[in-house]
């Protein structure tokens, strides 16, 4: 697969990782250590749940069931630049499909990307860290206003628009987190925060929990994740670079989802520098939202 040999690049921002690697949650690394990981997931659909919560199959205007199957590449990283401070970023690449099988609609390139600072403001046995988040649709957003596709001077299509491989927004988020060690070599982390962004989308408040337990066996992990993104409702005017709007059964603009996902985690040689996590995510509830599933395999390097 294409995606596999040219992606450099991520998806959804990981809260957990061994105790033994103190990374991720609440724990901030030292100037100089840190982390990379490199994974793929493809995320499917054919049904969405409307503007009350009540799933519907997709279907395009021929009664056609319409898919999504998006195939994404991600390179995600965490590194120690001062005492108590941390840098992080988060690149995504995108090989997608929407529609009926019989005529898929194909695009593929980077998609968003996510950089980030995070300080320290407890240690110890319950380290406690704010954290800052901005997301940005530069990698692929072209200037303008929206449309889904690219034509030539004559008014044919030649392509889809680079802008169909993301949110096209600016999002901005603060968080608190949280984190623990237990069950002697697992931990726990908790994330809440605020997000704002630009143009028509709502403002919205994500919380993100994970759970890591010891398995007695391959010195490996068991990890079970949730990701909860409620929707303020209070979104700003549409401006023409925006890409999605509102109708009878969905108001992308005012969307709310919840993800759980289960993963195991393995390490790869005796020093546990490299790691191996495979997992299944589900989107379990959600509000003008895709009903997507989402296995997913990424390959992570501490030093």
């Amino acid at each position: 697969m294409k995606l596999f040999v040219r992606c450099i690049c991520v998806l959804s921002i990981a809260l957990g990782a061994p105790a033994l690697c103190r990374a991720g949650g609440a724990w901030v690394p030292n100037p100089g250590d840190g982390d990379v990981s490199f994974g793929v997931s493809r995320k499917t659909a054919s049904t969405s749940w409307d503007v009350s919560g009540n799933s519907y199959v997709n279907a395009n205007g021929a009664g056609q069931v319409s898919y999504h199957d998006f195939r994404y590449g991600y390179l995600t990283g965490e590194l120690g630049l001062l005492k108590n401070l941390s840098a992080s970023f988060l690149l995504t690449y995108l090989d997608g499909f929407e529609g009926a099988h019989a005529t898929l609609e194909e695009n593929q390139g980077p998609s968003d990307a996510w950089f980030g600072l995070k300080y320290a403001i407890a240690k110890g046995d319950l380290p406690m860290a704010i954290a800052f988040t901005y997301r940005t649709p530069f990698l692929y957003k072209v200037s303008g206003p929206y449309n889904r596709y690219v034509y030539d001077r004559f008014g044919h299509i030649l392509h889809p628009s680079p802008n169909w491989r993301g949110l096209l927004k600016n999002d901005y988020t603060v968080s608190y987190l949280i984190s623990q060690s237990v069950f002697h070599g697992g931990w726990w982390n908790a994330q809440v925060g605020y997000t704002w962004r630009d143009g028509a989308p709502a403002d919205q408040i994500p919380v993100l929990v994970d759970l890591g337990y010891p398995l007695p066996f391959w010195s490996s992990y068991g990890k079970l994740a949730a990701s909860y993104y409620r929707s303020l409702g209070n979104f700003s005017p549409a401006l023409p670079d925006d890409r999605f709007g509102n109708g009878a059964k969905n108001n992308f603009n005012n969307a709310s989802i919840l993800r759980v996902a289960v993963s195991i985690l393995v390490p790869v040689g005796s020093r546990q520098k490299l790691w191996l996590e495979g997992g299944y995510g589900q989107w379990l509830w959600g509000i003008s939202a895709r009903r997507y599933r989402e296995p997913f395999i990424s390959v992570d390097r501490r030093f």
